[in-house]
Protein backbone atom coordinates (compact mmCIF):
# COMPACT_ATOMS: atom_id res chain seq x y z
CA UNK A 1 0.00 0.00 0.00
CA UNK A 2 2.77 2.36 0.89
CA UNK A 3 4.69 1.60 -2.35
CA UNK A 4 1.58 2.05 -4.47
CA UNK A 5 0.82 5.28 -2.71
CA UNK A 6 4.40 6.41 -3.27
CA UNK A 7 4.22 5.58 -6.99
CA UNK A 8 0.95 7.49 -7.38
CA UNK A 9 2.40 10.48 -5.55
CA UNK A 10 5.55 10.40 -7.67
CA UNK A 11 3.48 10.16 -10.85
CA UNK A 12 1.31 13.04 -9.74
CA UNK A 13 4.34 15.15 -8.98
CA UNK A 14 5.88 14.31 -12.36
CA UNK A 15 2.65 15.22 -14.16
CA UNK A 16 2.40 18.48 -12.29
CA UNK A 17 6.04 19.22 -13.16
CA UNK A 18 5.43 18.52 -16.86
CA UNK A 19 2.33 20.69 -16.89
CA UNK A 20 4.26 23.39 -15.06
CA UNK A 21 7.03 23.30 -17.66
CA UNK A 22 4.44 23.55 -20.48
CA UNK A 23 2.81 26.54 -18.85
CA UNK A 24 6.23 28.06 -18.34
CA UNK A 25 6.99 27.77 -22.06
CA UNK A 26 3.55 29.15 -22.93
CA UNK A 27 3.96 32.01 -20.50
CA UNK A 28 7.32 32.82 -22.06
CA UNK A 29 5.78 32.76 -25.57
CA UNK A 30 2.77 34.98 -24.84
CA UNK A 31 4.72 38.09 -23.82
CA UNK A 32 6.96 37.73 -26.90
CA UNK A 33 3.95 37.42 -29.18
CA UNK A 34 2.22 40.26 -27.39
CA UNK A 35 5.34 42.39 -27.76
CA UNK A 36 5.34 41.79 -31.52
CA UNK A 37 1.70 42.81 -31.71
CA UNK A 38 2.40 45.96 -29.72
CA UNK A 39 5.43 46.79 -31.82
CA UNK A 40 3.44 46.41 -35.05
CA UNK A 41 0.68 48.61 -33.64
CA UNK A 42 3.31 51.19 -32.71
CA UNK A 43 4.82 51.15 -36.20
CA UNK A 44 1.43 51.35 -37.91
CA UNK A 45 0.34 54.23 -35.66
CA UNK A 46 3.38 56.31 -36.54
CA UNK A 47 3.84 55.32 -40.18
CA UNK A 48 2.99 58.34 -42.32
CA UNK A 49 1.48 60.27 -39.40
CA UNK A 50 1.58 64.05 -39.83
CA UNK A 51 0.18 66.70 -37.50
CA UNK A 52 -1.41 69.84 -38.89
CA UNK A 53 -1.94 72.83 -36.63
CA UNK A 54 -5.11 74.79 -37.26
CA UNK A 55 -7.46 76.94 -35.20
CA UNK A 56 -11.16 77.04 -34.41
CA UNK A 57 -13.92 74.49 -34.87
CA UNK A 58 -14.33 75.17 -38.59
CA UNK A 59 -10.58 74.93 -39.21
CA UNK A 60 -10.45 71.56 -37.48
CA UNK A 61 -13.43 70.37 -39.51
CA UNK A 62 -11.71 71.28 -42.78
CA UNK A 63 -8.51 69.45 -41.85
CA UNK A 64 -10.62 66.51 -40.70
CA UNK A 65 -12.13 66.32 -44.21
CA UNK A 66 -8.62 66.17 -45.64
CA UNK A 67 -7.78 63.39 -43.18
CA UNK A 68 -10.90 61.40 -44.09
CA UNK A 69 -9.87 61.55 -47.75
CA UNK A 70 -6.15 60.76 -47.57
CA UNK A 71 -5.85 58.50 -44.50
CA UNK A 72 -4.71 54.93 -45.17
CA UNK A 73 -4.05 52.60 -42.20
CA UNK A 74 -0.35 51.91 -41.84
CA UNK A 75 0.56 54.41 -44.58
CA UNK A 76 -0.96 57.84 -44.05
CA UNK A 77 -2.63 59.45 -41.06
CA UNK A 78 -3.46 63.14 -40.62
CA UNK A 79 -4.02 64.48 -37.11
CA UNK A 80 -5.68 67.91 -36.84
CA UNK A 81 -4.31 69.93 -33.92
CA UNK A 82 -6.29 72.92 -32.64
CA UNK A 83 -4.13 75.87 -31.66
CA UNK A 84 -4.63 79.55 -30.88
CA UNK A 85 -4.25 80.74 -34.47
CA UNK A 86 -2.31 83.74 -35.70
CA UNK A 87 1.33 84.11 -34.74
CA UNK A 88 1.02 81.28 -32.21
CA UNK A 89 0.28 78.82 -35.03
CA UNK A 90 3.49 79.86 -36.76
CA UNK A 91 5.38 79.56 -33.47
CA UNK A 92 3.99 76.03 -33.01
CA UNK A 93 5.02 74.95 -36.52
CA UNK A 94 8.53 76.25 -35.94
CA UNK A 95 9.16 75.05 -32.39
CA UNK A 96 6.50 72.66 -31.05
CA UNK A 97 7.64 69.05 -31.25
CA UNK A 98 5.70 66.84 -33.60
CA UNK A 99 4.00 69.62 -35.62
CA UNK A 100 4.70 69.22 -39.34
CA UNK A 101 2.38 71.71 -41.02
CA UNK A 102 -0.17 74.35 -40.19
CA UNK A 103 -2.93 76.54 -41.55
CA UNK A 104 -1.90 80.20 -41.33
CA UNK A 105 -3.64 83.33 -42.55
CA UNK A 106 -1.89 85.21 -45.32
CA UNK A 107 -1.93 88.54 -43.46
CA UNK A 108 -0.14 86.89 -40.52
CA UNK A 109 2.62 85.64 -42.80
CA UNK A 110 2.92 89.11 -44.36
CA UNK A 111 3.16 90.73 -40.92
CA UNK A 112 5.86 88.31 -39.69
CA UNK A 113 7.84 88.82 -42.86
CA UNK A 114 7.62 92.59 -42.57
CA UNK A 115 8.54 92.77 -38.87
CA UNK A 116 11.10 89.94 -39.10
CA UNK A 117 9.71 88.42 -35.90
CA UNK A 118 11.49 85.15 -36.66
CA UNK A 119 14.25 86.57 -38.81
CA UNK A 120 13.73 85.63 -42.42
CA UNK A 121 10.61 83.54 -41.87
CA UNK A 122 10.47 82.55 -45.56
CA UNK A 123 13.68 80.55 -45.01
CA UNK A 124 11.97 78.44 -42.35
CA UNK A 125 8.53 77.92 -43.84
CA UNK A 126 7.35 77.01 -47.33
CA UNK A 127 3.78 77.18 -48.52
CA UNK A 128 2.09 74.09 -49.88
CA UNK A 129 -1.18 75.49 -51.22
CA UNK A 130 -3.65 78.30 -50.82
CA UNK A 131 -6.69 76.75 -49.20
CA UNK A 132 -9.91 78.67 -48.66
CA UNK A 133 -11.02 82.14 -47.59
CA UNK A 134 -12.24 82.84 -44.08
CA UNK A 135 -14.80 85.61 -43.82
CA UNK A 136 -14.70 88.34 -41.21
CA UNK A 137 -17.97 88.60 -39.30
CA UNK A 138 -18.93 91.64 -37.26
CA UNK A 139 -21.98 90.82 -35.11
CA UNK A 140 -23.80 93.60 -33.27
CA UNK A 141 -27.11 94.38 -31.63
CA UNK A 142 -30.01 95.55 -33.80
CA UNK A 143 -29.55 99.15 -32.63
CA UNK A 144 -26.37 99.45 -34.72
CA UNK A 145 -26.66 99.82 -38.46
CA UNK A 146 -23.14 100.77 -39.46
CA UNK A 147 -19.60 100.04 -38.29
CA UNK A 148 -19.02 103.73 -37.65
CA UNK A 149 -21.68 103.67 -34.93
CA UNK A 150 -19.44 101.40 -32.86
CA UNK A 151 -17.08 104.28 -32.13
CA UNK A 152 -16.27 104.41 -28.43
CA UNK A 153 -18.12 101.13 -27.77
CA UNK A 154 -16.83 97.79 -26.47
CA UNK A 155 -16.12 95.22 -29.18
CA UNK A 156 -14.90 91.69 -28.58
CA UNK A 157 -11.53 91.18 -30.30
CA UNK A 158 -10.95 87.72 -28.85
CA UNK A 159 -7.91 86.55 -26.92
CA UNK A 160 -5.19 89.17 -26.50
CA UNK A 161 -2.21 88.37 -28.70
CA UNK A 162 -4.23 86.11 -31.00
CA UNK A 163 -4.42 86.49 -34.76
CA UNK A 164 -8.06 87.55 -34.47
CA UNK A 165 -7.17 90.34 -32.04
CA UNK A 166 -4.39 91.68 -34.29
CA UNK A 167 -6.66 91.51 -37.34
CA UNK A 168 -9.53 93.30 -35.60
CA UNK A 169 -7.19 96.04 -34.41
CA UNK A 170 -5.83 96.51 -37.93
CA UNK A 171 -9.26 96.65 -39.55
CA UNK A 172 -10.84 99.11 -37.12
CA UNK A 173 -7.82 101.40 -37.46
CA UNK A 174 -8.06 101.18 -41.26
CA UNK A 175 -11.74 102.21 -41.28
CA UNK A 176 -11.05 104.96 -38.77
CA UNK A 177 -13.32 103.69 -35.99
CA UNK A 178 -11.90 103.85 -32.46
CA UNK A 179 -13.44 101.13 -30.26
CA UNK A 180 -12.71 99.61 -26.85
CA UNK A 181 -11.34 96.05 -27.29
CA UNK A 182 -12.46 93.37 -24.85
CA UNK A 183 -11.29 89.77 -24.63
CA UNK A 184 -13.81 86.92 -24.60
CA UNK A 185 -13.95 83.63 -26.43
CA UNK A 186 -16.37 83.60 -29.41
CA UNK A 187 -19.33 82.09 -27.53
CA UNK A 188 -18.96 84.43 -24.56
CA UNK A 189 -18.58 87.38 -26.89
CA UNK A 190 -21.86 86.63 -28.63
CA UNK A 191 -23.62 86.23 -25.28
CA UNK A 192 -22.30 89.64 -24.17
CA UNK A 193 -23.59 91.22 -27.39
CA UNK A 194 -27.00 89.59 -26.93
CA UNK A 195 -27.34 91.00 -23.39
CA UNK A 196 -26.13 94.43 -24.47
CA UNK A 197 -23.06 94.31 -22.25
CA UNK A 198 -20.87 94.97 -25.28
CA UNK A 199 -21.77 96.47 -28.65
CA UNK A 200 -20.31 93.94 -31.09
CA UNK A 201 -18.12 90.89 -31.59
CA UNK A 202 -15.41 90.36 -34.20
CA UNK A 203 -15.22 86.81 -35.46
CA UNK A 204 -13.20 85.14 -38.26
CA UNK A 205 -14.52 81.92 -39.76
CA UNK A 206 -15.22 80.26 -43.09
CA UNK A 207 -18.84 80.92 -43.96
CA UNK A 208 -21.28 79.67 -42.94
CA UNK A 209 -20.01 79.47 -39.38
CA UNK A 210 -21.63 76.75 -37.27
CA UNK A 211 -21.41 78.97 -34.18
CA UNK A 212 -23.24 81.83 -35.85
CA UNK A 213 -25.83 79.53 -37.38
CA UNK A 214 -26.78 78.41 -33.87
CA UNK A 215 -27.97 81.91 -32.98
CA UNK A 216 -31.76 81.84 -32.72
CA UNK A 217 -33.85 83.77 -35.22
CA UNK A 218 -35.22 86.90 -33.57
CA UNK A 219 -32.26 87.17 -31.21
CA UNK A 220 -31.87 90.85 -32.01
CA UNK A 221 -28.38 90.31 -33.44
CA UNK A 222 -27.27 91.32 -36.91
CA UNK A 223 -24.21 91.37 -39.17
CA UNK A 224 -22.57 94.67 -40.05
CA UNK A 225 -20.74 95.43 -43.30
CA UNK A 226 -16.98 95.94 -43.29
CA UNK A 227 -15.80 98.23 -46.11
CA UNK A 228 -12.64 97.36 -48.05
CA UNK A 229 -10.94 100.74 -47.71
CA UNK A 230 -7.31 101.84 -47.65
CA UNK A 231 -4.85 99.02 -47.01
CA UNK A 232 -7.71 96.55 -46.54
CA UNK A 233 -8.38 96.64 -50.27
CA UNK A 234 -5.06 94.99 -51.08
CA UNK A 235 -4.52 92.99 -47.87
CA UNK A 236 -7.86 91.15 -47.99
CA UNK A 237 -10.36 89.77 -50.44
CA UNK A 238 -13.88 91.11 -50.89
CA UNK A 239 -16.67 88.77 -49.85
CA UNK A 240 -20.40 88.77 -49.22
CA UNK A 241 -22.56 87.20 -46.53
CA UNK A 242 -26.04 86.31 -47.73
CA UNK A 243 -29.35 85.24 -46.30
CA UNK A 244 -28.59 81.70 -47.46
CA UNK A 245 -25.53 81.76 -45.21
CA UNK A 246 -27.29 83.21 -42.17
CA UNK A 247 -31.09 83.35 -42.44
CA UNK A 248 -31.15 84.00 -38.68
CA UNK A 249 -29.01 87.15 -38.96
CA UNK A 250 -29.80 88.53 -42.43
CA UNK A 251 -33.44 89.22 -43.36
CA UNK A 252 -35.35 90.44 -46.40
CA UNK A 253 -32.99 88.71 -48.87
CA UNK A 254 -30.34 91.36 -48.22
CA UNK A 255 -26.62 90.73 -48.25
CA UNK A 256 -23.77 92.08 -46.15
CA UNK A 257 -20.47 93.11 -47.72
CA UNK A 258 -17.37 92.11 -45.83
CA UNK A 259 -13.77 91.08 -46.38
CA UNK A 260 -12.07 87.71 -46.11
CA UNK A 261 -8.58 86.54 -45.31
CA UNK A 262 -6.86 83.80 -47.27
CA UNK A 263 -5.74 80.71 -45.38
CA UNK A 264 -2.53 79.02 -46.49
CA UNK A 265 -1.20 75.54 -45.74
CA UNK A 266 2.49 75.83 -44.84
CA UNK A 267 5.09 73.26 -43.90
CA UNK A 268 8.34 73.34 -41.95
CA UNK A 269 11.41 73.42 -44.18
CA UNK A 270 13.88 70.82 -42.98
CA UNK A 271 17.55 71.59 -43.73
CA UNK A 272 18.11 68.05 -44.99
CA UNK A 273 15.89 65.08 -45.92
CA UNK A 274 14.74 62.97 -42.98
CA UNK A 275 11.83 60.83 -41.85
CA UNK A 276 9.67 63.86 -41.00
CA UNK A 277 10.26 65.61 -44.33
CA UNK A 278 9.48 62.32 -46.07
CA UNK A 279 6.11 62.15 -44.30
CA UNK A 280 5.30 65.70 -45.39
CA UNK A 281 6.20 64.78 -48.97
CA UNK A 282 3.91 61.73 -48.84
CA UNK A 283 1.09 63.86 -47.49
CA UNK A 284 1.49 66.54 -50.17
CA UNK A 285 1.35 63.94 -52.93
CA UNK A 286 -1.73 62.24 -51.44
CA UNK A 287 -3.46 65.58 -50.83
CA UNK A 288 -2.85 66.94 -54.33
CA UNK A 289 -3.71 63.70 -56.08
CA UNK A 290 -7.05 63.45 -54.25
CA UNK A 291 -8.10 67.08 -54.37
CA UNK A 292 -10.98 66.08 -56.65
CA UNK A 293 -12.39 63.82 -53.92
CA UNK A 294 -12.09 66.57 -51.33
CA UNK A 295 -14.13 68.86 -53.61
CA UNK A 296 -17.07 66.46 -53.86
CA UNK A 297 -20.47 68.22 -53.49
CA UNK A 298 -21.24 66.56 -50.17
CA UNK A 299 -18.20 68.16 -48.56
CA UNK A 300 -17.81 71.77 -47.46
CA UNK A 301 -18.51 74.27 -50.24
CA UNK A 302 -15.34 76.05 -49.12
CA UNK A 303 -13.25 73.41 -50.88
CA UNK A 304 -14.42 74.83 -54.20
CA UNK A 305 -12.24 77.88 -53.46
CA UNK A 306 -9.00 75.93 -53.25
CA UNK A 307 -6.55 76.36 -56.10
CA UNK A 308 -3.46 74.21 -55.63
CA UNK A 309 -1.84 75.78 -58.70
CA UNK A 310 -2.16 79.35 -57.38
CA UNK A 311 0.89 81.15 -56.04
CA UNK A 312 1.08 83.02 -52.75
CA UNK A 313 2.79 86.34 -53.54
CA UNK A 314 6.15 86.72 -51.83
CA UNK A 315 6.43 83.09 -50.74
CA UNK A 316 8.16 80.01 -52.14
CA UNK A 317 6.42 76.68 -52.40
CA UNK A 318 7.69 73.51 -50.72
CA UNK A 319 9.76 71.69 -53.34
CA UNK A 320 7.67 68.51 -53.48
CA UNK A 321 4.57 70.68 -53.98
CA UNK A 322 6.34 72.81 -56.61
CA UNK A 323 7.40 69.70 -58.53
CA UNK A 324 3.80 68.47 -58.56
CA UNK A 325 2.47 71.85 -59.68
CA UNK A 326 5.12 72.20 -62.40
CA UNK A 327 4.23 68.77 -63.72
CA UNK A 328 0.53 69.66 -63.76
CA UNK A 329 1.22 72.96 -65.53
CA UNK A 330 3.23 71.10 -68.18
CA UNK A 331 0.48 68.52 -68.60
CA UNK A 332 -2.17 71.24 -68.87
CA UNK A 333 -0.08 73.07 -71.47
CA UNK A 334 0.25 69.89 -73.54
CA UNK A 335 -3.48 69.21 -73.25
CA UNK A 336 -4.28 72.77 -74.33
CA UNK A 337 -1.95 72.47 -77.31
CA UNK A 338 -3.50 69.15 -78.31
CA UNK A 339 -6.97 70.64 -77.93
CA UNK A 340 -6.07 73.63 -80.09
CA UNK A 341 -4.45 71.40 -82.70
CA UNK A 342 -7.43 69.07 -82.69
CA UNK A 343 -9.86 71.97 -82.99
CA UNK A 344 -7.79 73.52 -85.82
CA UNK A 345 -7.67 70.24 -87.75
CA UNK A 346 -11.41 69.78 -87.33
CA UNK A 347 -12.09 73.37 -88.39
CA UNK A 348 -9.85 73.07 -91.45
CA UNK A 349 -11.59 69.85 -92.46
CA UNK A 350 -14.99 71.51 -92.08
CA UNK A 351 -13.84 74.55 -94.05
CA UNK A 352 -12.58 72.27 -96.84
CA UNK A 353 -15.98 70.58 -96.92
CA UNK A 354 -17.58 74.00 -97.14
CA UNK A 355 -15.37 75.04 -100.04
CA UNK A 356 -16.15 71.77 -101.78
CA UNK A 357 -19.85 72.51 -101.36
CA UNK A 358 -19.37 75.95 -102.91
CA UNK A 359 -17.28 74.50 -105.73
CA UNK A 360 -20.01 72.04 -106.56
CA UNK A 361 -22.45 74.90 -106.77
CA UNK A 362 -20.17 76.67 -109.26
CA UNK A 363 -19.74 79.82 -107.15
CA UNK A 364 -16.23 79.18 -105.73
CA UNK A 365 -14.56 80.12 -109.01
CA UNK A 366 -16.30 83.47 -109.00
CA UNK A 367 -15.20 84.13 -105.39
CA UNK A 368 -11.54 83.39 -106.21
CA UNK A 369 -11.59 85.55 -109.32
CA UNK A 370 -13.04 88.46 -107.36
CA UNK A 371 -10.34 88.07 -104.68
CA UNK A 372 -7.60 88.16 -107.37
CA UNK A 373 -9.06 91.12 -109.26
CA UNK A 374 -9.93 93.18 -106.16
CA UNK A 375 -6.91 92.72 -103.91
CA UNK A 376 -7.74 95.64 -101.54
CA UNK A 377 -11.04 93.97 -100.80
CA UNK A 378 -9.67 90.45 -100.38
CA UNK A 379 -9.71 90.53 -96.54
CA UNK A 380 -13.29 91.74 -96.53
CA UNK A 381 -14.23 89.02 -99.01
CA UNK A 382 -12.55 86.41 -96.85
CA UNK A 383 -14.46 87.67 -93.82
CA UNK A 384 -17.70 87.38 -95.78
CA UNK A 385 -16.69 83.89 -96.86
CA UNK A 386 -15.87 82.90 -93.30
CA UNK A 387 -19.22 84.22 -92.05
CA UNK A 388 -20.90 82.12 -94.73
CA UNK A 389 -18.82 79.19 -93.52
CA UNK A 390 -19.92 79.65 -89.92
CA UNK A 391 -23.54 79.80 -91.00
CA UNK A 392 -23.08 76.65 -93.07
CA UNK A 393 -21.29 74.97 -90.20
CA UNK A 394 -24.21 75.60 -87.85
CA UNK A 395 -26.50 73.73 -90.25
CA UNK A 396 -24.09 70.76 -90.22
CA UNK A 397 -24.01 70.65 -86.40
CA UNK A 398 -27.58 71.45 -85.30
CA UNK A 399 -26.90 70.17 -81.76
Amino acid sequence: MNCAKFRRTAFTRSLVAVIGVCFAFLSLGLPAQGQQILEKARRDSNAGTVRIMTSGVEGARMIDEIAFTVNEPGNMRVLPMIGDGGVQNVNDILFLRGIDMGVVHHDTLALLRKEKTYGRIEKQLRFIAKLFDEEIHLISGSNFGDISQLSGRKVNFGKAGSGTFARADRIFKAVGVDVVPVNFDPTQGLEKVATGEIAAAFYVSAKPSAILQQIATGSGLRLLSIPAVGELETAYRRSTLTQNDYPNLISDAKSVDTIAVESVLVGYLWSSPNERSGKIANFVTAFFERIGEIQKPYRSAKWQEIDVLADVPGWRRLQIAQDWVSTRFAEKRRQDELLVASSTDALEEQFSNFLATIEQSGSIEQVIQEQVRQQPQSEEKLEDLFRDFLQWRSTQNPQ
